[in-house]
């Protein structure tokens, strides 16, 4: 049996950069300057790449989404790609366990129980040892309690 936590964030907004070239070194540049101007990233998610383009989406404190904003447009433009956007009034929700990733149906579990509560999920990422939702801000307390009634934590 694992021993699951649920974790919950809902003051975050999510930035997509749009079209980025997908080449080596583009990471680097983007989370290098973000990292450099000391801001955090919390989940990071990358969709397959499609004629040498590919779009970035990564969770920031809401609170610090001006400034992000202000300093990914420059980047935007360093790095060739096509345009930022945000959805703020977002929340993430995580369930973790260091076994997680040796125990079949843990995720699909996850989103059964969003899914019963109503939840829409909008972005999804993983882990070796966990699985991490964006869902609605206003949601997070129905999110956090479906998710601790399924693996009753």
């Amino acid at each position: 049996m694992v021993d699951i936590h649920i974790a919950s964030n809902p003051n975050v907004a999510k930035i997509t950069i749009h079209s980025v070239p997908d080449k080596p070194g583009i990471a680097a540049e983007i989370f290098g300057k973000l990292g450099n101007e000391g801001f955090n990233v919390e989940l990071m998610v990358s969709g397959i790449g499609y004629k040498g383009k590919v779009d970035v989406s990564f969770a920031v404190a809401e609170n610090e989404l001006g400034p992000i904003r202000t300093l990914l447009e420059k980047v935007k433009d360093e790095i060739g790609a096509n345009k930022v956007s945000h959805t703020s009034g977002i929340a993430l929700v995580s369930i973790a366990g260091h076994q997680l990733a040796q125990t079949p149906g843990m995720a699909g579990r996850m989103f059964n129980a969003l899914s019963r509560a109503g939840i829409n999920i909008d972005t999804i990422s993983t882990s070796m040892s966990s699985v991490t939702c964006v869902v609605s801000q206003d949601k997070t307390k129905e999110a956090v309690d479906a998710l601790r009634k399924e693996f009753q934590a």
